[in-house]
């Protein structure tokens, strides 16, 4: 093999341009350069197609098989020396199955190639590829002794020593202090079909897609809420028993939009041609794309973008689905599928004013919280988590800054916070009937309340019905569009 030397030169300021003429030189002749990641089925299966993609992989996840070949600085040069590599995948996760030569995802590419390593593809979508890279990474070498990133020495005379502080060091449990070469090496792609809403979720308490990029582009996705800062958006079309078909989309503003257009629609209602509008409940969106993230244990989708469709009044009803009535048994028991859907209680009691206390015994205008780390509860957290537990209770404090009041459903405490979306509504009104006849809204989770997690955000006065039948869905909270709009 040729020898072959990059000369790299660094320049450090228009003064260095004129000044300065060092020249650094790397010899890449021992070196990798890059990987020829090739991935193919295991028997049986395929990879899909970007018109036929695989359907969406559940708890088992897609099974494959990755080789690999290591190439050096020359053109079409092997690299057949030893060399451990990392593998990853883009977007999802990846776990490489156990066997000699691998070490969690770390695989032994023996003469610089390897053939057919299996490889468990999950949390994956849309197309998705293997990445190799050569990170410097080595597993321990020699029993009885400590690995060279822990072993409290510099070993390689760089004036840094071990994990995390000798940038050479991957990890703690790295046999070498050497760097890696950063070659890397990307497959060819598996093809797999985007997630729905309630896949996104995960059917679960925590989405499986988290600080994931996704799209959703299935379903039938209707605008149930807008708010201050995003809206909430319902899969109609998804298993409404099974649930988890509801999401959050944060968007730090209201959402504007600029909507789908057909030539035969500028007449209509439905389409305003290149102006942005405010999305409206009942509109729907086409296409949804944003980053997968849990705030407290609520799933949002942030820096959204999405296609809309608005809602046509002389084309059909509002479609917004009817709220899924909850008992205490179901808040006791959890709410978890119904997270960010329209939900409604009946006949629940609401807080008086003679059950509320003020917890801020200091006067310093914040009640303490336990803290997480030590468990630590002190006497204004104690007063919070007594009045937590009363069902009937409020902390004045809390609701000063929040908005948030209880319901007592079923003997079980439920947070109502309508400060924002109703805020001409006194909960505490002395004229008001023990028992109000329904409160609907959209359901919220932050982890860190007490007794439970659960908040009920009403949308607007519709939602809030002391005496009666709740207007339908197809009426409440709707605003239909003017001509001007």
């Amino acid at each position: 093999m040729m020898k072959k030397t990059a000369l790299l030169t660094f320049v450090f300021g228009f003064g260095c341009l004129l000044a300065c003429d060092t020249v650094h030189k790397v010899d890449w002749s021992n070196r990798p350069v890059s990987f020829k990641v090739v991935v193919k089925p295991v028997e049986g299966e395929t990879l899909g197609s970007r018109q036929d993609p695989l359907k969406l992989p559940e708890k088992a996840g897609v099974k494959v098989l990755v080789s690999i070949d290591t190439y050096g600085a020359e053109e079409d040069a092997e690299y057949l020396e030893d060399l451990w590599v990392l593998l990853s995948v883009r977007p999802g996760k990846l776990t490489v199955a156990s066997g000699d030569g691998r070490y969690g995802n770390h695989v032994l590419l023996k003469g610089g190639k390897v053939r057919d390593v299996p490889v468990t593809l999950k949390a994956v979508f849309g197309e998705t590829r293997v990445w190799v890279e050569d990170v410097g990474y080595l597993p321990r070498t020699a029993a009885g002794r400590k690995v060279l990133c822990s072993n409290e020495i510099d070993d390689n005379g760089n004036g840094l020593t071990d994990f995390p502080m000798d940038p050479g060091c991957y990890d703690a449990d790295d046999d070498s202090e050497e760097p890696g070469s950063g070659a890397a090496g990307v497959s060819n792609p598996v093809w797999i079909a985007n997630p729905t809403l309630a896949q996104v979720q995960g059917y679960a308490d925590v989405t499986p897609y988290q600080g994931e990029t996704i799209t959703v582009d299935s379903g039938d996705m209707v605008v149930t809420r807008v708010t201050f800062d995003g809206m909430y958006v319902t899969d109609i079309a998804d298993d409404m028993e099974r649930g988890y078909n509801h999401m959050y989309v944060y968007n730090f503003n209201p959402p504007m939009s600029v909507p789908l257009c057909e030539m035969d629609e500028y007449e209509g209602g439905s389409c305003q041609g290149e102006r942005p509008v405010k999305v409206r409940v009942c509109d729907r969106l086409t296409r949804l794309t944003g980053i997968v993230s849990e705030f407290y244990k609520f799933t949002e989708l942030n820096f959204p973008a999405w296609e809309l469709e608005l809602w046509d009044p002389s084309k059909g009803p509002c479609m917004v689905p009817e709220p899924e009535v909850i008992t205490g048994s179901d808040i006791n028991s959890g709410l978890e599928r119904l997270e960010a859907g329209l939900v409604r209680v009946v006949n629940a009691e609401i807080g008086r004013k003679e059950n509320m206390v003020n917890c801020d015994l200091d006067g310093n205008g914040v009640v303490d919280f336990r803290e997480y780390s030590t468990n630590q509860c002190s006497e204004e957290c104690q007063c919070r988590e007594a009045c937590d537990g009363d069902p009937a209770c409020t902390e004045y404090n809390q609701y000063l800054q929040y908005g948030q009041w209880p319901l007592n459903v079923g003997g079980v405490k439920l947070w109502v916070s309508s400060g924002e979306s109703v805020p001409d509504f006194d909960p505490f009104n002395t004229e008001l009937p023990k028992k109000i006849a329904s409160v609907t809204g959209t359901l919220k989770n932050l982890s860190f309340l007490r007794p439970k997690g659960w908040i009920l955000e009403p949308r607007c006065m519709d939602d809030i019905v002391i005496s009666g039948a709740p207007k339908p869905s197809t009426e409440a909270c709707v605003e239909p569009r003017t001509e001007k709009e």
